[in-house]
């Protein structure tokens, strides 16, 4: 996914606003050298491309449990084209709770050079297939 400018600057300006997220020369001028997506923007994005990516595998998603732990690697700029990848690292499901199992997974997020941007353990709730959908 594309990290337009534009995008950069509404979600800062409604959400983080910090002023290397919405102005260019204070962009250039900051430790980041540039103007950068919000940290909760590019986990916005995230979430975006792995629900798309369960959606194609017909995973349907219900809603996330809770993040063991998340990092940021370096800014996402103006042009910066992500990526995300998941791999399940674990998977369970309730005896109390018949419609939905949880999945635990790591996912890393990219940028165009392949280089990490961001990255987290999480656990998703996901519903459970019936018997029948086998």
């Amino acid at each position: 996914m594309k990290m337009e400018a534009t995008d950069i600057r509404s979600f800062a300006k409604k959400f983080d606003p910090q002023t290397y997220h919405f102005d260019r020369e204070a962009g250039e001028a900051s430790l980041f050298g540039g103007l950068c997506a919000s940290g909760s923007h590019v986990a916005a994005v995230m979430m975006k491309l792995v629900s798309d990516q369960l959606a194609r595998e017909e995973i349907p998603l219900i809603g996330r449990g809770q993040v063991s732990w998340l990092e940021w690697y370096r800014p996402a700029f103006e042009g910066d084209h992500l990526s995300a990848h998941m791999t399940i690292t674990d998977r369970s499901r309730s005896e109390n709770e018949t419609d939905h199992g949880l999945i635990e997974c790591d996912i890393a997020v990219h940028n165009q050079e392949q280089k990490k941007v961001m990255a987290l353990s999480t656990e998703l709730m996901i519903e459970s297939k019936r018997p029948e959908d086998d």
